[in-house]
């Protein structure tokens, strides 16, 4: 059974050192045990996740856009009947 990237850096660590130090050296042995197992990922991988980057950006975009739209609607409904296409043209800009 594998164990995992703390695991495998937390057995590594120097006792003899103090606290400032392992936490250094912990970083260390997790950025180069992230190094080592992004190097193997095959193709796929890299393709499977950028698939998923593409989804988030499309799906936190939506988000703000209608977010946008919301806030329109909240602030004509703060403002008399006449000035409602105004506040709608300044959200929009």
């Amino acid at each position: 059974m594998s164990s995992s990237l703390y695991e495998t850096c937390s057995s590594r660590l120097n006792e003899n050192l103090d606290t400032t130090e392992q936490n250094a050296q912990m970083i260390r042995c997790l950025a180069d045990e992230y190094d080592k197992s992004i190097s193997e990922r095959s193709t796929n991988d890299y393709d499977v996740a950028n698939g998923l980057d593409t989804f988030f950006v499309i799906y936190a975009a939506s988000l703000v856009f209608f977010m946008q739209a919301g806030f329109a609607m909240l602030c004509a409904g703060s403002v008399r009947l006449k000035n409602v296409q105004n506040t709608m043209l300044k959200n929009l800009l």
